[in-house]
């Protein structure tokens, strides 16, 4: 490892904590920063971007009629007319395609009242409906030109246009200096087509969108992969040259190099919408269990896929899944993207095995998970981890609390592979080559269907097409910068697990909560204790409650996944020799893929990962001035456990915190490292004096508190004394936890609504230099703004940056620390007194108590005081508590009551840490 901090801006957060955080306004400062530094020129002429990204093996021949071009020299935009300007443009579009064979030709629609929700049913409710200007259909679909869609979805469109007045509103025009320094207003603007871009790519399952940005008499085309975006250069559509350029546009768009009538260039060959046939085989394979454990099944949001085992050019058929279920989906543009579907092979295209059988024949239903994500190139490829578990953990009795993959590969790779093969003019093995698989023609591109206005299509002697780039890799970096800019490219993974599983919100009583977070982190310890694998990213997505899994399995009730962001040692541990690391785990190189070639700064940008809400306390801490930094271990995992318990119930149960449903705004903080850590360790002073508990649930209450204890130990008291977290103890506090007897079991996962706190404010961000920090509690999308409605400071779009270390939450410079918390009530003084208490805790160097165990605290802080509730407080009493829970409860009976100061009790909570410091002290001394 580097030894050097990842740089890092925030993205807006997957979770809104506030309700604040879900409006319009405040979701789309999330937005920018999305963008930020992620919108690429394209430096060369229209024809060459054209046949960059828009590679056809159909030749384009221009028809630019006389009517078209009238149409073109009457089009005049006007300042405030902005939708005068759609029905000429509607007009220009569709006689620019008219002579396209009918299979092959698109239709416009202009629907720019109407708003599209997001594309997934189950999850649309955390994001902003859009609303593209106008939008284009599929290939030989007709979208109604007189009336309105009911209901428009974006499974019906390909692509979106977004118009503007004025040739001034172009967001992408360089300046002399040759930079583009835009306003907020006119960042918005890129804003409306990353929306667009990213619902057609979650639609449709696309590996790149394209979509249309209309600035007056300037039109833009721009490309959205999940590494960037790239705009053409402007095109005039009053202009002869202009309006062949958009032709030839729609063409190429619509005659891919792979795929018949019907597709369009981005679109991914291993996908597509269930057909009619597929729908009703589907229903009749999983009808009977169509209620559980599935739920309501959206048909229409399915998709049929192939998935291949081998990267390498050798002959294999892949295997076909139908995915009909989405479980999670990471909804970020520039980022891994991730999806994760319940699914089931389809088996009509394989060979029954036995005398008599034949293909499609019903059998046993094996319900499995498909993982799709966008993994960082540099990354080591997640199938590369499960090889090594597979290797090591051989026995299934052993894998408790990890999945098994049982099919798939990195696509990107294949991808590039075969591209390879083909600009070597050598075969490729499978039915995909490059050089033999050719655009399927037109059925009615005969003459008489052609259009006799226009002169019908000839092909150019000597006419050679351009192999496309590999499309499951994303090139846009490299193609706009230059070779160096790998680091930032992304890579298609898609793998089969046998494991499904639902998102631990969604828990079914608080003690299946607790077995799930139990096994996954036994499977956690085995990963790096057998595997020499270590998370890094343990996270509330990244554990699955198990609903099924094969037989031959040792039943468990949750599983840890994802482990594209994990470190591997060179060697197992059981493999390694015992005289490089006497005693220990091999040392981690989480960049072992990268040869000694690589740049030192690459290196430097990829260390810490994590979701930024549930990283340990001490990996927020800055990086000396020697530049030594904290090294992801062991205990930085089992901390983030912890937090992703303490989230959920915080969420989704229903506990006694004073700040009800506002107290995950407290603990958990977005966006600036000292206020996120901070924050959480005010908790655990907070809960020395009054702990969180579960009214009715003394288990769960006892737990909380226990853990309490050991993050207290590990994170405030002096450093001297500290003790780290370990899987025997984390283990044997959740191990007690389970065996009590007295669990609830009616009380399933509450549904989070975010409380409304105060208003954040998105004007004063100021995008001059670097990107600006993310406000505390911006959240995951925002709908398409009217361009005039922000307004603010610059934001530099040519600076590069560089690229995040965790895609779905961390992405550029160090950003400027907030001085205070947003959501925090307390005055200045109190909140300066806060942080240079923490500042003290975070010294390696302390050696006496820190001044909270010596001052009394502001009577400010009375405003948290609250009672504990006595049924929990009879329950834990009565459950028979050890010697150290005795030893807990006399630290609880010091808080509050006579002597205080302020209405939370502060010298009953200054003698409360008193005890437990004393306490470990004395543990510390006999343990020598």
């Amino acid at each position: 490892m580097s030894g050097h901090p990842t740089p890092r801006v925030p993205k807006a957060p997957n979770e809104a904590n506030t309700y604040e955080a879900t409006l319009k306004k405040n979701q789309i400062h999330g937005w920018r920063l999305e963008i930020c530094q992620k919108v690429r020129n394209f430096d060369s002429d229209i024809d060459n971007y054209l046949r960059t990204f828009l590679s056809s093996q159909t030749p384009y021949v221009a028809a630019i009629g006389a009517d078209v071009l009238n149409m073109a020299s009457k089009f005049e935009p006007k300042r405030g007319m902005e939708k005068e300007s759609y029905a000429p443009l509607l007009k220009i579009f569709t006689a620019l395609v008219a002579y396209f064979p009918a299979d092959r030709r698109p239709s416009f629609y202009g629907g720019y009242e109407q708003r599209i929700p997001f594309p997934f049913s189950d999850f649309a409710h955390r994001h902003h409906k859009s609303k593209p200007d106008l939008a284009v259909s599929w290939p030989g679909d007709v979208l109604p030109s007189d009336r309105k869609i009911e209901s428009p979805h974006c499974r019906q469109f390909s692509m979106a246009i977004e118009v503007k007045a004025l040739n001034t509103d172009d967001p992408f025009v360089k300046y002399k200096n040759g930079r583009r320094t835009l306003s907020n207003t006119r960042a918005d603007k890129l804003v409306q087509l990353a929306v667009n871009a990213r619902n057609l790519l979650f639609a449709h399952g696309l590996l790149a969108a394209f979509t249309l940005g209309i600035y007056g008499e300037v039109v833009r085309i721009v490309r959205f992969d999940h590494a960037c975006a790239v705009a053409s250069p402007p095109m005039n559509i009053k202009t002869l040259e202009g309006l062949r350029a958009i032709q030839e546009f729609f063409w190429r768009f619509v005659h891919p190099w792979e795929g018949g009538p019907g597709t369009v260039v981005g679109a991914d060959p291993t996908v597509r919408h269930l057909t009619a046939e597929d729908k009703a085989w589907l229903k009749t394979r999983i009808g009977a269990e169509a209620g559980s454990p599935f739920g309501k099944v959206h048909f229409e949001e399915a998709r049929w896929v192939q998935v291949w085992d081998s990267e390498d050019n050798s002959p294999a058929e892949p295997k076909a899944y139908i995915l009909f279920k989405v479980v999670d989906v990471n909804a970020r543009l520039f980022s891994r993207s991730t999806m994760v579907w319940k699914c089931i092979e389809d088996t009509r295209l394989r060979p029954r095995e036995g005398p008599g059988a034949q293909a499609g024949d019903q059998e046993e239903l094996v319900l499995q998970i498909v993982k799709e994500q966008w993994r960082q190139c540099i990354r080591t490829p997640e199938k590369e981890f499960y090889d090594r578990m597979n290797s090591t953990i051989k026995d299934p009795a052993d894998r408790i609390g990890l999945p098994n993959m049982v099919h798939g590969c990195d696509m990107g790779k294949r991808d590039v592979k075969r591209w390879e093969t083909a600009v070597a003019s050598k075969p490729w093995q499978s039915d995909d080559d490059l050089l033999r698989t050719h655009a399927e023609p037109s059925e009615d591109a005969d003459e008489s269907e052609v259009d006799r206005e226009f002169p019908a299509p000839v092909i150019e002697r000597g006419y050679v097409p351009s192999l496309p780039i590999p499309m499951h890799q994303t090139h846009s970096w490299r193609l706009t910068v230059g070779a160096s800019m790998m680091a930032k490219e992304r890579s298609h993974m898609r793998l089969v697990v046998d494991t499904v599983g639902r998102p631990l919100d969604q828990f079914g009583s608080t003690k299946e909560l607790v077995m799930a977070i139990y096994d996954a982190i036994r499977g956690h310890r085995t990963l790096m204790e057998r595997g020499g694998i270590l998370h890094r990213d343990v996270s509330s997505g990244n554990i699955l409650i198990v609903d099924k899994q094969p037989r031959e399995r040792v039943p468990c009730k949750g599983i840890l996944h994802d482990y594209d962001y994990s470190s591997m040692t060179k060697k197992p541990p059981l493999a390694a020799d015992p005289s490089d690391v006497p005693g220990q785990i091999p040392a981690l190189h989480p960049l072992e893929r990268m040869g000694d070639n690589e740049p030192e700064n690459v290196a430097e940008l990829k260390e810490r990962t994590g979701t930024y809400y549930f990283i340990s306390v001490e990996l927020f801490r800055s990086p000396k001035a020697n530049g030594d930094c904290v090294l992801h271990d062991t205990h930085h995992d089992l901390e983030s456990f912890i937090w992703v318990l303490v989230w959920i119930v915080l969420r989704h149960v229903r506990h006694d915190h004073e700040r009800g449903r506002e107290a995950c705004s407290v603990v958990f903080k977005y966006g600036d490292d000292n206020a996120a850590a901070s924050a959480k360790r005010n908790w655990l002073l907070d809960c020395v004096e009054t702990p969180l508990s579960v009214p009715g649930n003394s288990p769960l209450t006892d737990l909380l508190f226990e853990l309490h204890e050991m993050m207290f130990m590990a994170l405030v008291v002096p450093v001297r004394i500290r003790s780290s977290l370990t899987y025997d103890t984390v283990l044997a506090a959740f191990e007690t936890a389970i065996k009590r007897e007295d669990w609830p079991t009616d009380d399933k996962a509450l549904p989070f609504v975010p409380p409304k706190t105060e208003k954040l404010d998105t004007k004063s961000e100021n995008f001059d230099n670097d990107p600006p920090t993310a406000l505390q509690g911006v959240c995951f999308d925002a709908d398409v703004l009217d361009s005039d409605q922000l307004d603010a400071d610059v934001l530099e779009l040519d600076q590069l940056d560089s690229d995040e270390l965790k895609s779905d939450q961390l992405d550029s410079d160090e950003p400027d620390s907030n001085e205070h918390d947003v959501d925090e009530p307390n005055p200045p003084e109190v909140k300066h007194q806060k942080k240079r208490t923490h500042e003290r805790f975070a010294d390696e160097e302390e050696s006496e108590l820190p001044s909270v165990f010596t001052e009394t605290r502001s009577d400010a802080t009375g405003s948290r005081k609250r009672q504990r509730n006595n049924q929990g407080v009879a329950a834990r009493s009565s459950a028979g508590p050890s010697s150290s829970r005795a030893a807990r409860g006399s630290v609880r009976g010091t808080s509050g009551g006579s002597g205080t100061t302020g209405g939370r009790g502060t010298v009953g909570s200054r003698r409360a840490v008193e005890r437990l410091i004393e306490e470990a002290m004395k543990k510390a001394r006999s343990s020598g």
